[in-house]
């Protein structure tokens, strides 16, 4: 099942094929095809060119992917641990080139992670951000220095599987029609 966005533009195939699953199947998502989401994640454009993303992953069937999905709240662990990958999303907070403050780490990782499951949809890999994790466990459990890096999200990959796995409410999240605002609640012309 797929759930291609129904747009008023002529918006990319690709673009419209990207949606946030949480139905996976139990099929592997191979190293390869994994380095080349995380290649594709590496183009994404960031300030002075800084990238400053970094990610930490683990497969499923492994302790570490089990360590990862103990990390998130229990909303999320219930469909999440059924991916075949999932990723910690760090954002390194300071320039390499004069320890700075970087003022858009945060955002350059975000651009990261779309391109990341953009790529990941043209392999017909879906894939689901998640905010909902917890913070001192995940920074605990990474050893990551909360002074030089941001934990941005999770991420579960995987191929699709048939919604009707799913218990509510995430069935029916799965299944029902994608929305988005209209243009003109989200962009304004200025006219000054």
């Amino acid at each position: 099942m797929t759930k291609t966005a129904e747009t008023q533009h002529d918006v990319h195939e690709l673009i419209k094929k990207r949606w946030s699953a949480r139905s996976f199947s139990d099929k592997p998502i191979s190293k390869e095809s994994l380095d080349t989401l995380i290649e594709a994640a590496s183009w994404a454009a960031s300030s002075m060119n800084e990238q400053p993303w970094k990610y930490i992953y683990a497969h499923r069937g492994t302790e570490a992917f089990d360590r990862m999905a103990a990390c998130l709240m229990d909303g999320n662990k219930v469909w999440a641990k059924e991916g075949a990958v999932m990723l910690l999303s760090l954002a390194k907070k300071h320039f390499e080139r004069n320890g700075q403050l970087n003022h858009h780490h945060m955002h350059d990782t975000g651009a990261a992670n779309t391109s990341l499951l953009l790529q990941a949809a043209h392999h017909d890999i879906f894939g689901h951000m998640m905010g909902g994790f917890h913070m001192q466990e995940t920074l605990q459990e990474f050893n990551i220095n909360p002074e030089e890096w941001d934990p941005a999200c999770f991420i579960v990959l995987g191929y699709l599987d048939d919604p009707s796995r799913l218990e509510e409410p995430f069935k029916s999240r799965e299944t029902g029609k994608r929305a988005r605002k209209p243009i003109d609640a989200i962009a304004e012309e200025h006219k000054h």
